[in-house]
């Protein structure tokens, strides 16, 4: 950081793009332009799958309610032709929960594994940290209301989302980096760093 040559900046600026483009591909269905952002390698570990990137994009797509992916930064961290980004999210789910209309609003870094192969930046690996979540009812006077001991069956840092998953009849992973475990997403950035041959 703070060091770039002219070549480092517009390959961070491509890797920054991609990183969103991708984004905006999943939050609208653009599923064939969202592919081309991905090496046929890539893998992707979030709360309600891990698998290869076929997979995760046929998963999205047969998701029962539609995200959006609120960006605030991407930060980006290169070495050669490799690079690591973090995507500073806000993931927002309106959905039907117990009878109600639901916003679950999640907090969460998008964490990017990137090559370049062939002259082309595409994704390795995606995966995600997550702090904290939301969800309430659209509706001042609306009816849905997770009692504390519904949530308190779920990891702190997405127990919402993940009660969402259940109420859908979904699996979550229980397993993802959080805040609420340290050693978590420690664990995450080693790896990530050595990967990075930093």
């Amino acid at each position: 950081m703070g060091e770039n040559t002219m070549e480092d900046v517009m390959d961070k600026v491509n890797i920054r793009e991609l990183i969103e483009f991708e984004r905006y591909c999943r939050d609208y269905m653009h599923w064939d332009e969202m592919r081309t952002c991905y090496h046929d390698d890539a893998y992707v570990v979030v709360s309600w799958m891990k698998g290869g990137v076929d997979a995760f994009i046929e998963g999205s797509r047969k998701r029962p309610a539609p995200a959006k992916h609120k960006i605030f930064d991407t930060l980006v961290w290169k070495n050669g032709a490799r690079a690591v980004v973090e995507c500073i999210t806000a993931i927002q789910i309106r959905c039907e929960v117990d009878g109600d209309t639901v916003d679950l609003s999640t907090h969460t870094r998008l964490h990017y594994r990137v090559e370049k192969r062939d002259g082309l930046w595409k994704i390795v690996t995606m995966d995600a940290v997550y702090e904290k979540d939301t969800m309430k009812s659209a509706f001042t006077d609306g009816t849905f209301h997770a009692s504390r001991e519904e949530l308190a069956r779920f990891r702190p840092t997405y127990a919402n989302m993940m009660l969402r998953q259940v109420k859908y009849g979904g699996v979550p992973n229980g397993e993802m980096a959080g805040e609420d475990r340290p050693e978590s997403v420690r664990k995450l950035y080693e790896e990530s760093s050595r990967w990075l041959g930093v």
